[in-house]
């Protein structure tokens, strides 16, 4: 599908309870061919906003449309797999491997301590190693997992394997589904490693700053889109 190379109105159509996305007088569509349409008023109204906003749209930066696209494109009938995605991706979570430097590790830990205590209210076993070491995941954490995310909306499993995809984390990816985590610790988990690299390196104030704005959006955008998806 061609998506059009500039955004010149944007609206909502209703019709029996569903609304479509109309892009410059035409319904919206996913990459795949699908008609943008969804139950929720204030996901379609906010993904209308947003377009619109954007003016020239960017497919490769995370936004309402492409989480919706990527839902209806690859997750909706493929719930399984995607939980079985997710699960493969579990032994590599960032959570799981602090620095091997004393002094970043213990600051990771610290500022990843909502999500490994997310695990370990899974599974008490949570395995920890230095960075590109394997770690065995327990049964017991994998299983209890997969029920969590079994009970998810699609949408919320959009998110997770989102998280997964561009931040790397399992428990942050599951944490952010459930609205269970406030934005600032998500980011300051996220960004951690990179500002304490940073100020090690004695790098100038506001080197960081634009790697952190990006996180602060990206992170945004997933709370968003799971809110809207309640």
């Amino acid at each position: 599908m061609k998506f059009p190379e500039r955004i010149e109105t944007t609206d909502i159509r209703t019709s029996d309870g569903i609304y479509t996305v109309i892009v410059n007088e035409e319904p919206l569509r996913t990459p795949k061919g699908h008609a943008v349409q969804t139950l929720s008023w204030d996901l379609a109204n906010a993904m209308a906003d947003e377009l619109m906003a954007e003016g020239i749209p960017d497919l490769q930066r995370l936004s309402l449309y492409t989480l919706y696209a990527t839902q209806r494109d690859f997750i909706d009938d493929r719930i399984d797999a995607t939980i079985g995605a997710v699960l493969q991706h579990l032994a590599g979570d960032f959570v799981l491997h602090p620095d091997a430097e004393p002094t970043l590790a213990a600051r990771q830990l610290r500022a990843w301590a909502p999500l490994l205590g997310f695990l370990r209210d899974i599974g008490p076993e949570v395995p920890v190693a230095r960075p590109l070491q394997d770690v065995q995941i327990p049964w017991e954490l994998t299983e209890g997992l997969r029920a969590m995310l079994s009970d998810m909306t699609a949408a919320h499993l959009t998110v997770v394997l989102q998280t997964v995809t561009h931040l790397g984390s399992v428990a942050l990816g599951v944490l952010l589904a459930q609205q269970a985590i406030p934005l600032d610790d998500a980011v300051g988990a996220l960004t951690v490693t990179a500002t304490h690299l940073a100020a090690t390196a004695h790098e100038p104030l506001g080197e960081q700053e634009p790697f952190i704005a990006e996180t602060r959006r990206v992170v945004r955008q997933l709370l968003w889109y799971a809110q809207l998806n309640r």
